[in-house]
């Protein structure tokens, strides 16, 4: 009788451990499932993302283009200075230059895109929008 005991009890602790190698086993597929299924997740954001800023370089590009010729940029959401004279044009131009400068010129001190933006007191979108094109730059 105490061996049938012993016997029934062994069994018992066998047919546990298998089902918690089994568990154990599933919960690895699910996690090795789940991270398969957020690797391509994050995949897909950033080449969303990467399709996304490459637009937005594509549009900037072309304003400072049209603004370079002397035409009116697009920017419905950057107001525009209309110089009064030639003057005008020459003194915009070179903020701009000198505003171009001092951000190169943070960027290569380590400043992130929110200092430079308090430092030159822009917004933080502008200040953001010309790092990555210095950035962009200095790639090509």
């Amino acid at each position: 009788m105490v061996t049938l005991l012993i016997v029934v009890s062994t069994l018992l602790v066998l047919l546990n451990v298998k089902l918690i190698l089994s568990r154990k086993l599933m919960v690895e597929q699910e996690s090795e499932r789940l991270e398969a299924a957020m690797a391509e997740f994050v995949a897909a954001v950033e080449r969303e993302n990467d399709a996304l800023y490459d637009k937005l370089m594509e549009r900037l590009e072309q304003a400072e283009a049209k603004m370079a010729g002397g035409e009116k940029a697009d920017l419905p959401t950057v107001p525009t200075v209309q110089p009064e004279s030639a003057l005008d044009d020459v003194v915009v131009s070179a903020v701009e230059t000198s505003r171009r400068d001092k951000v190169r010129q943070l960027m290569r001190q380590g400043f992130s895109a929110a200092h430079i933006a308090k430092l030159l007191e822009l917004p933080i979108g502008e200040a953001e929008v010309a790092v990555q094109l210095e950035k962009k730059r200095q790639i090509q």
